[in-house]
């Protein structure tokens, strides 16, 4: 139950910015506000094996960084709150 209790604690506003947010990256990055959903949503299917974290506070951000190279590409940023570091997993 403490999944579901990210989601009621949230409020109308915070959700719009959220969704904001997340159209915004979209943008620049030329991908849409579907794939970047659908990509946040595998990280955290694959760190929720090994670790209880806060699904919704979960913050993905596409940036531009520099390459070994010097060229300029696009990164993946992961902000995902951890609640519990448990022995979820087999290592």
């Amino acid at each position: 139950m403490r999944f579901l209790s990210g989601f009621l604690k949230r409020n109308s506003g915070e959700l719009a910015k959220n969704r904001l947010k997340l159209i915004l990256a979209a943008d620049k990055t030329d991908c849409s506000p579907e794939l970047i959903e659908m990509v946040k949503e595998d990280l955290a299917a694959a760190v929720s094996r090994y670790m209880e974290i806060d699904q919704g506070g979960i913050e993905i951000q596409i940036r531009q960084a520099t390459a070994g190279t010097g060229r300029k590409i696009p990164a993946l940023y992961a902000n995902i709150p951890i609640l519990h570091m448990g022995n979820k997993g087999t290592f």
